[in-house]
């Protein structure tokens, strides 16, 4: 006689809790949404919450279906107390249990993604989860407001001391990261997975503005150094006009379009432009519609990034993809390799040469070629964890039919 056990299938949910006016990393977030739903297809269940209502038409953009909720007053309560470490002994006699979590139970859910860098996880009492982290630069560079100010650095570095290691996985975009995680923080090395980024989903061609349309949109001539990047201290935006100063004073003027949502520091990057005319070299573009991207990056002479964040970003792939050149900052070469023009940050002379150097075309051709072998390099990676997160899915999903 055969017996026939019905085999438990696990159900994943994706949590997506940033707006779209966080640029790269909500199109990082809908990429790794993208991904897991590729992964969970024929296998597990899936399914998406987001706490930005507005993101719902994104998400449907792309084919992807969501719910949206809030976290409670109970829940950002829960978040917050978890820093103490007082409170782990009283919530385990109190068993208190948010709305976040109540509604994932009537969903279904099993495991937990939160696609983004999330201080949310420790709402969670009885789901386990899937974290995701992009950068430990309030250790890189704990000077920068953004990281430092009102407590940011210490919140920071709790929640990874207290919530990275009871995670299913942790995903790192890089191996670089992955080690000074478990450097840092004493996390098993097994329990990261290195995950490179991709370009945002919106790059394609198919979806994406005409060209001509978007210089029409944003009266521009092409040809400009192009930064897309939200206004935080640690973008550097003022290296940029230093470089512009400089090469102002040979007679030459290059145009600089800055695009992305401001955090705090557009003002000040607003005074410096004002302060030493330069105002019909720089234009501000604020947040830009997703669609019209590409016909920025189409229409510039290169992508310029001298950040202090890293060790990666995802204006590299994007230049790599629409075949730009890059100038990009030396002490995340690691992510680049050759297929950037590399400068300290710190020195507004180098980026003025690199700038100057994007105008020779044999320069240009080389980055461009090693920008597309970079692209497929990271595609090639990108591949093989997907087939390892897979794996310990499957392992995950074995172990959770153990329990009701």
């Amino acid at each position: 006689m055969c017996w026939f056990v019905d085999k438990f299938k696990m159900k994943i949910v994706a949590v997506l809790e940033c707006p779209i006016t966080a640029g790269g990393g909500f199109n990082q977030a809908l990429n790794a949404i993208l991904q897991m739903q590729r992964i969970c297809e024929g296998q597990f269940e899936f399914e998406v919450f987001t706490t930005k209502l507005e993101n719902i038409g994104y998400l449907k953009k792309i084919g992807v279906n969501a719910v949206d909720f809030s976290f409670s007053i109970i829940d950002k309560l829960l978040s917050k107390l978890s820093l103490g470490i007082w409170w782990q002994t009283i919530q385990g006699r109190i068993r208190l249990v948010g709305s976040f979590e109540k509604k994932l139970i009537e969903h279904s859910c099993d495991l937990v993604y939160f696609v983004t860098p999330s201080i949310n996880s420790p709402t969670l009492q009885r789901l386990n989860y899937i974290l995701t982290v992009w950068d430990l630069s309030h250790r890189d560079t704990p000077e920068f407001p953004e990281v430092r100010d009102f407590n940011q650095f210490y919140e920071r570095d709790c929640y990874y001391q207290n919530h990275l290691s009871p995670a299913v996985v942790v995903l790192a975009d890089s191996e670089q990261l992955a080690d000074t995680i478990s450097r840092r923080y004493g996390v098993d090395r097994e329990r990261l997975l290195p995950m490179p980024f991709a370009p945002a989903p919106f790059l394609d061609s198919e979806g994406a503005t005409d060209r001509d349309e978007v210089l029409k949109k944003y009266d521009l001539v092409e040809g400009y150094f192009f930064y897309p990047a939200q206004f935080w201290a640690h973008k550097n935006h003022i290296r940029i006009l230093e470089a512009l100063l400089i090469l102002k004073k040979g007679g030459i003027q290059p145009k600089v379009v800055f695009s992305g949502a401001d955090y705090g520091n557009r003002s000040y990057v607003e005074h410096f432009v004002n302060q030493h005319n330069l105002n019909n070299q720089v234009r501000f573009l604020g947040f830009v519609a997703a669609e019209d991207m590409r016909g920025l990056y189409e229409s510039c002479k290169a992508v310029v990034m001298p950040t202090y964040f890293g060790p990666t970003n995802l204006p590299p792939l994007e230049a790599w993809m629409i075949g730009k050149p890059l100038i990009y900052s030396a002490h995340l070469a690691e992510q680049v390799g050759d297929a950037a023009l590399l400068i300290d940050p710190d020195n507004a002379n180098e980026l003025a040469e690199a700038m100057m150097r994007c105008n020779d075309s044999t320069v240009h051709m080389q980055l461009v070629e090693s920008g597309k072998r970079r692209l497929q390099f990271f595609a090639d990676q990108r591949a093989a964890s997907e087939i390892d997160l897979r794996r310990r899915l499957d392992r995950f999903a074995a172990r959770r039919g153990c329990w009701r």
